[in-house]
């Protein structure tokens, strides 16, 4: 144990002195020791070794990414978050995304728009509420002979149909005439222009008989939806506008669904970002006046790809 205690302090005395011998023969220090051995040894370390770190706890917190902002970067624009936590092809295909599914909604939008004109245009060129009301006075007895008459409901004999009765006695006769069970009358009219009246005409057989090729239809057709070639070409013409707008609706939902899923995925990415970097801290030894050194604590942080 004394041998080994001996060598110990032979070593801890001969070490420092071959250092300080060596940084002798480089000029770098002088032939004067202090007697502290911290001091001997590192009070010349060269300036340029001793400069303070480049990275500092400030400077880690402002290259951290915020998982919450970055959500709702990507909430307002798909992408934009994941652009903000540096993971470029995500951003990438997240706003690619956006675009075509905005694209895609805006096509189908407007040809649901145009095929809305197109097949409302054969409505008021094909089919006449006037021509229903007739049509509805022909066949009273058989459709409901308590339900009255339909004096009164035509008001004019000039001017476009739906400008020509009276929308208030119609929808009473509709209401009198459907208490009878039976006869196919299951709906009351809307005024024209609402949406409503350009879907009722080709969607229900009751109406049937104002087409200007099912005049001939009787009740009996109305209840078994033997219905004029107008009313089916009608009907197709507006499957086909609610085909667009139901694509239209889809994209819609798919956008509002791309904005979720970018805001969860930049948040994640960002929080990714965040564990990739690591932080180291040092004690890096500083210069100081009179040839004093001092051990000040710094950081570097490096980002992991």
């Amino acid at each position: 144990m004394k041998r080994v205690t001996i060598q110990f302090l032979l070593l801890a005395l001969i070490v420092p002195v071959m250092l300080v011998g060596q940084l002798k023969d480089r000029g770098e220090v002088p032939l004067t020791l202090t007697g502290s051995i911290r001091n001997d040894l590192l009070a010349r370390v060269g300036p340029v070794a001793l400069q303070d770190s480049a990275w500092n706890l400030r400077e880690d917190r402002a290259a951290r990414k915020s998982p919450i902002q970055a959500a709702l970067y990507s909430a307002v624009l798909p992408g934009a978050g994941e652009l903000y936590a540096e993971r470029y092809w995500k951003a990438g295909g997240f706003f690619l995304a956006e675009v075509a599914l905005w694209g895609l909604y805006a096509v189908n939008d407007s040809k649901g728009n145009d095929q809305t004109t197109l097949f409302q245009q054969f409505a008021d060129e094909h089919w006449s509420v006037v021509s229903y009301v007739e049509w509805i006075d022909r066949y009273i007895a058989e459709l409901n002979p308590d339900a009255g008459g339909t004096g009164g409901i035509i008001v004019g004999d000039s001017g476009p149909p739906w400008d020509r009765v009276d929308w208030a006695k119609l929808n009473e006769l509709e209401e009198r005439i459907g208490r009878r069970s039976g006869n196919g009358f299951t709906h009351r009219l809307p005024k024209r222009p609402e949406q409503q009246y350009y879907e009722l005409i080709g969607k229900y057989p009751q109406y049937a008989g104002g087409w200007d090729d099912g005049t001939d239809k009787t009740p009996s057709d109305v209840t078994s939806s033997n219905v004029s070639a107008r009313f089916l070409e009608y009907a197709a013409m507006r499957g086909k506008a609610n085909d667009f707008f139901n694509v239209a609706s889809t994209m819609s939902s798919l956008i509002v669904i791309n904005h979720v899923l970018s805001a969860l995925d930049a948040a994640w990415s960002a929080s990714r970002y965040n564990s990739s970097l690591q932080l180291e801290s040092h004690l890096v030894p500083t210069l100081r006046p009179y040839g004093l050194v001092e051990f000040v604590p710094t950081t570097t942080l490096t980002y992991r790809f």
